[in-house]
Order: structure tokens, then C-alpha cells, then sequence
């Protein structure tokens, strides 16, 4: 009678020793049967018999992804689930994860999936809060997760906040960052955690300015925005006054006639310019630090339409600068084409974002934002007088095209029957470069918002001047 036993509790485990145990199981031919992960005392019982021992076991990368996401899961089985997988992917079927219709697949992949939300709302929910450690600045935020999740998600604020100091508490388990290297220490119950920060307000405040009474569905805004999560998330406490005050909030909108920007009749780039400085057509004017106008020559036969001004743009006043600004210029400088000899611009012209800890993120304009900016674009083609304009991202394309775009599907192709120029196409906006998930695809996005800057500078009818004038 073979009996092999080992000291791990189930519950406690971590996903890399379940793997390691899983492979020595594997090795020793031991059946998903005979496998007791959730018992502290033994991995599996006492068995007659075992199967073929493997001496290498296979395990793929996609099983290892699905894996890490299952093993977070806070039901006992989940070991039990996943050996059962890799053992049947090594003695019946390697491809075993694609057949979706096998329980086992299927029960794995609504676990990864649940993590995998679980991961995302906590990147969307987790609010830090400023606070002092030992004299130094940190951060702090508390948060309950429904998967045991942290350690996966925790890379994300890494990555974010990597020039702070901060520690996320949940009541397993807690992540602190100390700019150097990322750790883990006990979890804590939410009534131990005792912090508050004037920034709450602003979140408050953030949420009231962006609620929309006309599209509001309380089913809906709960299933995106659980109420598991509002006691940790300071705009929460007016949640429920703004459904209150839902019906005279629509009964004042209706009564409201809707605003466009109320633009100059002339032709003098700096009267426009100076007089956009003071639009009030649209809410954004109220949170940005500035209105960002179109600069670049004005005889220009390119217009380049972006679609709103970035966090560096907002604190300049100039448009494409910063980051997509460098992407940008490199997608130019690869085209042959001068920023000096073509006019930039963005559909919409303030800053709309939405507080990310102490950042200022990007947030897309809505159709009533960008129509109200809409005459003031109109104004800069209408002094311009390009032959073609490129319209960078959705927003833009959707300013331009008069519907809603596809840039997937309609980069590369010229549109020639437009009231605002002979040519217009579109493209990549740098931001999707800068966010695009590996190297390769942003590489291939660069060299396409390049190509497409090319073809836009073909359309130019007669001869070209387009040299960097710098």
C-alpha cells in the first residue's frame, strides 16, 4: 500500500506550491481521485495503486494563465479542479482546454473569469488616501475583494503609482510598495482602518459633476459599481441623494435648451483663438486648467485632428505635447513631414478627465460635449481651408465622419465626400500607441499611424512642401 503525505493546508496554499506539488504528483503517476488538497494532514490518501508515472509533465502557458486566476478563487475545490486538469492534459487530451463544453474546462473558466472582473474593479475602485509613515509621504487604501486576487492586481499599481510609497490593506491580505520592491504582510478588517484625506471631496465632487440622470439604471450602475465596494469609495455617499433628485434633475434638463459654442464671425485665427480661451458651452470649461486651441500654419494643405487635449496639454495650453506628443512627432518625423508645416488641432478643446489617486486620467468626451465644441473646430477648418484632414482616434473621427468609426477597419481609407475637405481619413491617436498591450503591437501601431500620415500627405494635390521647418 503506497502513502505519500505532505503538511500543506489547502486553504493556505499559494499557487506556486500547489504547482510544485502538482508536478512531483504528476511524476508519481498519483489519480486525481487519490489527490486530498484541502485536508492539512495529506495531499492525497493511501491508495492501492497509482497510474503511469510522468517523468516530464507538460504544462502550457495557457493552462498556467487560467491557473494563477483560478487559484485565487476563495472555494477549497479549486486545487482539487486544477490538478484534475493538468492530470487529464497529460493522460487523455493536451488540448484539453479548448473543448469548452468539459465541465472542468467550463467551471475553470467562470472562475478565471470572476478573478479576472474581481481584478479589474479593483483597479477601478481601490481609492488611495494620503497619510504619513514614519515622517514620509505613503498612500493608503483599503479594499475587499471577492477573490483572494492582490497579488495579481498589485503589479497594475506598480506600475501606475511606482514613484509613491503606498500599501493596499484587504482582509486577507495586504500589498506595500517602497519604491523599490513589492511585499505582502497580514490582512486587516476594515473598521482598523482609520484614514481620511481632503481628496475625498474632490472624488465627490468628481462623481456629481459626471453623473448622468438620463441614463441612469440602478441595476446597472450595481452591477458595474457594486455596493460591496461603496463603503471604501468616498463618492459613494451621494449616491443615493443624486438617484433622489434623478426626476428634477430630467425635468431641469429638459427645460434646458441645449448650447453650442458661441463662436466669432471672422476669420483671424488669434480673435478665435482668444475668444475660445472664455467658452463656457460645455461643462468641461469648469475642471480644465485652460482651453488647448490649434496652432501650426495656417495656409497648411494637412490638418491633423486629435481628439481632446491631454494632462500636458491642459497645463501648457499647447496641443500634443508630452508623451503623445513624442509619438506623435516620431510618427511624423517618419512620414518626412514638418510639425511647422501642417495645423494641429482636437475635436474638443478642454482637458475631461477623472481623478486616479493624485493623477488626472483621460476620460472620453461624451455626444454633447463634442457638439458643443464642434462650431470651434469647424472655425479652424473653415480658416484653414485644408485639402486633407487626418482625424486621429474615435472622438475625432466621430466629430468629422458625422457617426461613430471603426478605426480597426477604416484606417487607410479616404474619405472624399466631406463638407470640411476634398480627403479625410483616419488613424491611430498616439495615445492608442502608447497604450497598446505589447511591444510588437505598438510598434505596428506606430508604423501604421506613420503610413497613414504618408497617405494622407499623397492626397495633397500639386506639389508638396511638408520639411520640418525646425
Amino acid at each position: 500500500m503506497n502513502s505519500i503525505g505532505y503538511d500543506l493546508n489547502g486553504h493556505d496554499m499559494k499557487f506556486d506550491q500547489w504547482r510544485s506539488q502538482a508536478r512531483l504528483l504528476l511524476q508519481q503517476g498519483v489519480a486525481p481521485a487519490h489527490a486530498q488538497w484541502s485536508q492539512a494532514a495529506s495531499l492525497f490518501s493511501e491508495v492501492d495503486s497509482i497510474s503511469k508515472p510522468l517523468s516530464n509533465p507538460v504544462v502550457t502557458s495557457d493552462f498556467i494563465e487560467l491557473a494563477q486566476l483560478v487559484s485565487c478563487v476563495r472555494d477549497p475545490d479549486r486545487w482539487s479542479l486544477l490538478y484534475r486538469l493538468i492530470y487529464r492534459m497529460n493522460h487523455e487530451n493536451r488540448n484539453l482546454l479548448k473543448v469548452s463544453v468539459d465541465e472542468d474546462v467550463r467551471k475553470a473558466d467562470v472562475w478565471a473569469k470572476s478573478v479576472s472582473r474581481d481584478i479589474h474593479k479593483m483597479h477601478a475602485f481601490v481609492r488611495f488616501k494620503k497619510t504619513e509613515v514614519n515622517g514620509r509621504e505613503t498612500y493608503v487604501a483599503w479594499h475587499k475583494p471577492e477573490h483572494q486576487c492582490l497579488e495579481l492586481a498589485a503589479s497594475f499599481f506598480v506600475r501606475r503609482f511606482g514613484d509613491k510609497p503606498w500599501s493596499i490593506f484587504t482582509p486577507n491580505l495586504s500589498a506595500h510598495w517602497n519604491l523599490k520592491e513589492l511585499s505582502f504582510s497580514k490582512g486587516i478588517p476594515q473598521n482598523k482602518f482609520e484614514h481620511s484625506d481632503s481628496f475625498d471631496e474632490v472624488w465627490t465632487t468628481y462623481y456629481k459633476s459626471i453623473f448622468n440622470p438620463a441614463r441612469l439604471k440602478i441595476k446597472m450602475m450595481k452591477t458595474e459599481m457594486p455596493v460591496k465596494y461603496w463603503s471604501s469609495m468616498p463618492e459613494s455617499a451621494v449616491i443615493q441623494e443624486l438617484i433622489r433628485e434623478t426626476p428634477k434633475i430630467l425635468q431641469n434638463m429638459a427645460e434646458t435648451p441645449r448650447f453650442l459654442a458661441k463662436v466669432p464671425e471672422t476669420s483671424d485665427w488669434r480673435v478665435l483663438r482668444d475668444s475660445a480661451k472664455s467658452c463656457k458651452a460645455c461643462p468641461l470649461a469648469g475642471h480644465a486648467t485652460q482651453t488647448v486651441f490649434g496652432e501650426g500654419d495656417l495656409n497648411a494643405e494637412l490638418m491633423i485632428v486629435g481628439e481632446q487635449p491631454a494632462d500636458e496639454d491642459d497645463k501648457s495650453g499647447r496641443t500634443f505635447v508630452g508623451p503623445v506628443g513624442k509619438v506623435l512627432s516620431e510618427a511624423l518625423e517618419n512620414a518626412g513631414i514638418g510639425r511647422d508645416s501642417i495645423y494641429i488641432t482636437n475635436a474638443v478643446k478642454h482637458f475631461k478627465w477623472e481623478p486616479q489617486g493624485k493623477e488626472r486620467l483621460n476620460k472620453k468626451a461624451n455626444g454633447r460635449e463634442m457638439q458643443a465644441c464642434k462650431p470651434w473646430l469647424e472655425a479652424e477648418i473653415a480658416r484653414v481651408k485644408p485639402k486633407v484632414i487626418l482625424a486621429l482616434g474615435a472622438t475625432a473621427g466621430t466629430a468629422l465622419y458625422g457617426r461613430l468609426v471603426n478605426i480597426q477597419k477604416e484606417r487607410g481609407k479616404i474619405h472624399t465626400e466631406s463638407p470640411f475637405a476634398p480627403a479625410i481619413l483616419i488613424s491611430w491617436h498616439p495615445a492608442a500607441v502608447l497604450r497598446s498591450a505589447s511591444i510588437e503591437e505598438k510598434s505596428q501601431r506606430l508604423a501604421e499611424l506613420s503610413e497613414d500620415i504618408k497617405l494622407a500627405l499623397n492626397k495633397v494635390p500639386g506639389p508638396k512642401n511638408f520639411s520640418n521647418h525646425t
